[in-house]
């Protein structure tokens, strides 16, 4: 089985995007402040919450589980509050999660994906809001046999409980699973602690979002790495090994 990740994996979610989405904020809702400015404000707050949702060392000591627009909309209240921004968090965090929902797919994810899918069960595992991630599937016309979210799994990669839930929920043992993604921490490290194989796809863009690494944590290493998802066919021939 070939399951993905989706946000720089298969779709971009470049700096380039979000700015769009935090001008459009400050337009509609008439703030008085610059784009990067509260970019940098809310990202400082947001990426609180992505440091300290997971427990590594024992995941089941993990805070209470948060949607990413619960978070981005707590995110936003203490923005608004902290510059002195009469916002509307729950406004923004709607914007953000909408436009999660409509990310434009890498031209080579548009051939891929639909290539594979002749040959091989295809999965999604993504860090994402199950709703906005259901309707990013459909707008990109692309089908999955399982498809597992962050929300529907209550657990964050590299969160193991994420991975293990993908494994129950399609049927399959860890092994059989080769997890393409863009992350060395919650794509890598996670696939790997978890017995999965991994295919590391390395891209230009840069993605924001993804979990902080830790510093004195050994990082799990790919066992392939890949610079387009057109080499899949090629390492699929080095996965399945013959008898």
């Amino acid at each position: 089985m070939v399951a993905f990740d989706m946000y720089g994996t298969l779709v971009e979610n470049g700096m380039d995007l979000w700015m769009v989405t935090f001008k459009e904020i400050i337009q509609e809702q008439g703030l008085s402040i610059s784009t990067a400015d509260l970019w940098r404000e809310w990202r400082s707050r947001e990426g609180s919450f992505r440091s300290t949702r997971t427990v590594m060392h024992d995941p089941l000591l993990s805070p209470p589980f948060r949607t990413y627009y619960e978070a981005w909309r707590d995110a936003f209240t203490d923005t608004f509050r902290d510059v002195g921004l009469k916002g509307d968090a729950e406004d923004a965090a709607r914007r953000c999660t909408r436009d999660q929902g409509a990310r434009p797919a890498f031209a080579d994810a548009a051939i891929a994906v639909p290539r594979l899918a002749q040959s091989w069960p295809l999965g999604l595992l993504s860090n994402a809001d199950h709703g906005y991630l259901l309707g990013l599937i459909e707008r990109h016309d692309w089908s999955f046999g399982t498809i597992v979210s962050s929300e529907s799994a209550q657990a964050y990669k590299p969160d193991p409980r994420i991975f293990e839930g993908f494994c129950r929920e399609a049927g399959v043992a860890p092994e059989e699973v080769l997890f393409v993604g863009d992350a060395p921490y919650d794509d890598v490290h996670g696939a790997k602690a978890a017995g999965m194989t991994m295919a590391l796809l390395t891209r230009e863009q840069d993605t924001p979002g993804r979990t902080p690494e830790p510093g004195a944590q050994q990082l799990q290493e790919p066992d392939f790495k890949i610079t387009s998802l057109l080499e899949l066919e090629t390492v699929l021939q080095a996965y399945v090994r013959p008898a």
